[in-house]
């Protein structure tokens, strides 16, 4: 699937207050040289997000809380993605290994310890053989930055010894909603590590991305991202709007086509 959340380190992860009202938020990402290349929306109420692909909307993901709906605007299909289907997918994948063992087995132990050999990594995800999660990303306090005229807290994030982001966090009464977003972006967060851990591979060498917002004291409003110390691209929240949101803003769109990920197969 393409990127959709990747405002990733940015936005991560509602309420009495905004309980009927839903929340509109434009991200803007730069490239290095400043100039824009890409606007996208988020909106919120409840306890659900749709996240918008880009400025045209090519695809949208939505969090129900307790599924996903995958939209590809391009065919006009969609994709649901909950428990039944990860408990499909795991089925599906310990069929594939008890095949894949059955057949090391009935080879001779020379040919198999090779074969073994050639897909060792691979062979050990399938199996369920983890390494060590991964530790959580550095986060480092930098000081006061702006956003909107206002203050911001500045954070470094290192994996590692590599600086992977820079991140500006505005106070949560600094921005309309924010407290809100974060706890519903949390629970998006929660519901992929758990859908993650029902697969047989398991979470893998991926880090929960929601370690990173219980790290920062505020909503991340301004977001630099590094790849091998040098700038690649930012992101940048731009505006947010509080606004009654539609229910069909969360739900398949009227006269699309739930797709079947299995087909084929």
């Amino acid at each position: 699937m393409k990127r959709v959340v990747a405002t990733t380190g940015a936005v991560f992860l509602f309420a009495s207050s905004l309980a009927d009202a839903g929340i509109v938020m434009d991200m803007v990402t730069r490239d290095a040289s400043g100039a824009e290349t890409d606007r996208a929306k988020i909106y919120a109420q409840g306890n659900k997000i749709r996240m918008e692909e880009g400025s045209v909307a090519g695809a949208s993901m939505i969090f129900l809380g307790d599924s996903f709906i995958y939209v590809d605007h391009s065919d006009r299909s969609y994709i649901v993605m909950d428990e039944a289907m990860l408990d499909e997918v795991s089925a599906q994948m310990n069929e594939a290994m008890a095949e894949m063992e059955a057949q090391l087995a009935e080879m001779p132990a020379e040919q198999r310890a090779m074969v073994e050999e050639m897909m060792k990594g691979q062979m050990q995800g399938m199996m369920g053989q983890q390494g060590p999660k991964p530790p959580p990303p550095r986060v480092e306090p930098m000081g006061s930055g702006e956003w909107n005229s206002g203050d911001c807290q500045e954070y470094a994030v290192y994996d590692g010894d590599e600086k992977t982001q820079q991140i500006c966090a505005a106070a949560l009464d600094d921005v309309d909603g924010a407290d809100e977003l974060i706890e519903a972006f949390r629970n998006m967060a929660a519901y992929m590590t758990k859908m993650a851990e029902k697969l047989p591979m398991g979470r893998g060498d991926q880090s929960n991305p929601g370690e990173l917002i219980e790290q920062i004291d505020g909503f991340p409003v301004h977001t630099i991202q590094y790849e091998n110390g040098a700038v690649v691209r930012e992101e940048l929240l731009d505006s947010v709007v509080d606004q009654d949101l539609d229910e069909e803003m969360f739900a398949a769109p009227s006269g699309y086509r739930q797709k079947d990920p299995f087909a084929g197969r």
